[in-house]
């Protein structure tokens, strides 16, 4: 089967759309999917593992910085983000948690099952990250 594109929303957590995560190098989002795109989901064949937290059930979605694909290496770059409009976010912009996106995420037969790779986001309610964190001080630690 050849790749197919799927779109699926709802509320985001731990967007990592610009810059990737420093572990796994790895750009993505975590979405807690509304109920047509469960739907979608399932019909999709990925093999996500559904993860469950205190906000409810959710998938992560990922892009490598780069992959080996045929034997040639092929960079990525960060996850274009758009907003409701469809126009690039301006730099710098951080999707904070909470927010309503749509994910584009690309699906593809692999050795393992179905894969996938987080082509866009669209952010169509943001919620502006802010960082409260201050040094490495925290109120009433004793440490």
């Amino acid at each position: 089967m050849a790749s197919k594109v799927f779109y699926f929303s709802g509320k985001c957590k731990w967007a990592k759309l610009a810059k990737p995560d420093a572990k796994y190098s790895n750009f993505g989002i975590d979405v807690y999917l509304d109920a047509k795109s469960w739907d979608a989901f399932k019909k999709s064949d990925l093999q996500l593992k559904v993860k469950k937290d205190d906000d409810g059930s959710y998938v992560s979605f990922k892009r490598p910085v780069s992959k080996l694909i045929k034997g040639e290496l092929v960079e990525f770059g960060p996850v274009e983000t758009l907003d409701a409009e469809g126009d690039a976010l301006p730099d710098g912009t951080l999707v904070g948690n909470g927010s309503d996106v749509t994910c584009k995420v690309v699906v593809y037969d692999s050795m393992k099952g179905k894969g996938h790779r987080l082509e866009a986001v669209r952010v169509d309610t943001l919620v502006e990250y802010k960082n409260d964190y201050v040094g490495n001080e925290v109120e009433g630690s004793p440490f």
